[in-house]
């Protein structure tokens, strides 16, 4: 039986595909009974699994509160309060105590520490510092362990950062999105472009973290000269890193809407890809080097590791209202509710909203595939023996200028690298494929029968 590939085929010229999409590692998952929820956690991080493979480890923490609402934001949960603030903070820490000395949670030790949310540079002074000094307290943290604070320019005072420095944290991750004010306006960002290079400038200065940026393409408004000025404003500064994320329209949010009643207008998928080649490829002109997809480091002291690590299929330890996890083919979501999630915590419940188990006996197979497109090299002999099989694919995209040869070793080129999304869901699908018509030909050649070498 052979496949069909024409449907996979790229288009030559600037739009190799009709739209990029995101696509999930965990296609292959059942969800947990919410009764049967509190026994498979406490299973988990109690019955380690000897026989399987050691994975690295990370922890997540998840803060749930925005002082504003980002008109292109899909992550608002809570408006920042002070009390509900200061009484999470609390819980939090209550919370990683609850489970820190468990076999699992002390099993190995943790390569990556992240703050993310929501804004966690929303919470106080002291309260960040506590949770970092938690953290290194009661977990195995590596000690090379990259801690990251996620934030924004509003209210992120020299308190805070000298107290998270103090603490333990190594590295900042400022969402700026774009240095032009009339953009940043638009978007609901209350800082100037202006204040938001001074305060990178000041950060940059300590000398005593990495200091990277996220910058989006895509953008209502954004011409090629606005985005040349934002990456000669990120590199003049002097960042660590930075990261070239294109903008995802989400419907639910409030340019969303305002695209879907066409009062904006957003750039069309190949307009994006040329800002993304443009960005790429003038930062690789300046000498920064390309560490995935998206991320570019112009110094040693930059190494995205917790970003890189996830992609791996690394466990991840998640704390904190609407944070993820994953370990041992389970993942998990805790409680978004807050009052719900201070309710189980004075409970000594670890508050977990849902929980999902893969199907799929030999899932890491899709974190090495999600790992390689992520760094733009694809070792498909490493996960399929059918390899070969897809070569006519690969010499058409070989010719349509998304891959360096037509090698089952897969090499992307910056063009393919923006339309890395496309290509993961495409090897997803075709070796799950070849396995189907190898089994169905009493051929055992799944992805788990690959053998993995140092």
């Amino acid at each position: 039986m052979n496949i069909d590939f024409t449907p996979y085929f790229a288009k030559p010229g600037p739009q190799a595909f009709t739209s990029r999409h995101a696509t999930m590692p965990w296609r292959s998952s059942v969800p947990v009974a919410k009764e049967d929820i509190p026994n498979t956690w406490s299973q988990l991080i109690t019955t380690l699994d000897r026989a399987a493979k050691p994975r690295k480890r990370l922890v997540y923490i998840h803060i749930p509160f925005c002082e504003t609402h980002c008109t292109f934001c899909g992550f608002y949960q809570n408006k920042y309060v002070s009390t509900a603030a200061d009484r999470y903070a609390q819980a939090l820490i209550q919370e990683i105590k609850m489970e820190a000395q468990s076999p699992l949670h002390q099993s190995a030790p943790i390569h990556a520490v992240y703050f993310g949310g929501g804004t966690p540079t929303a919470l106080n002074a002291s309260d960040l510092a506590n949770i970092v000094k938690t953290l290194r307290e009661e977990l195995p943290l590596a000690p090379d362990c990259e801690i990251t604070i996620e934030g924004r320019v509003l209210n992120f005072t020299d308190d805070k950062i000298s107290s998270c420095i103090d603490a333990g944290v190594n590295r900042f991750s400022l969402g700026i999105q774009t240095f032009d004010s009339n953009i940043r306006k638009r978007l609901s960002r209350t800082s100037t472009g202006d204040e938001a290079q001074t305060f990178l400038r000041k950060l940059v200065e300590t000398e005593q973290a990495a200091i990277v940026c996220d910058l989006l393409f895509g953008l209502p408004n954004q011409s090629l000269e606005s985005w040349q000025r934002d990456l000669d404003i990120a590199h003049d500064i002097g960042l660590d890193g930075v990261d070239l994320y294109a903008l995802n329209v989400l419907p639910n949010t409030i340019l969303g809407k305002a695209a879907a009643n066409n009062r904006v207008d957003i750039p069309t998928p190949a307009q994006c890809r040329d800002l993304y080649l443009h960005g790429s490829e003038y930062l690789d002109q300046l000498g920064w080097h390309t560490i995935s997809n998206s991320h570019f480091a112009r110094t040693t002291r930059e190494r995205n590791l917790y970003n890189l690590l996830i992609k791996e299929g690394a466990d991840c330890l998640a704390f904190g209202s609407c944070s993820g996890g994953s370990n041992n083919g389970y993942s998990y979501m805790v409680e978004r509710n807050l009052e719900s999630y201070f309710a189980q915590i004075e409970n000594q419940q670890k508050p977990l909203m849902m929980m999902m188990r893969s199907t799929d006996g030999a899932y890491q197979w899709r974190h090495d595939l999600q790992s390689g497109v992520e760094k733009g090299r694809i070792p498909l002999d490493e996960l399929t023996p059918n390899a070969n099989q897809l070569l006519p694919l690969l010499s058409q995209w070989h010719q349509c200028g998304i891959t360096q040869s037509d090698s089952t070793c897969v090499r992307l080129t910056n063009e393919g690298r923006f339309w890395a999304s496309n290509i993961l869901k495409t090897f997803q699908e075709l070796i799950l494929k070849l396995s189907e018509i190898d089994a169905s030909s009493d051929s055992v050649t799944l992805p788990q029968a690959v053998v993995h070498t140092e």
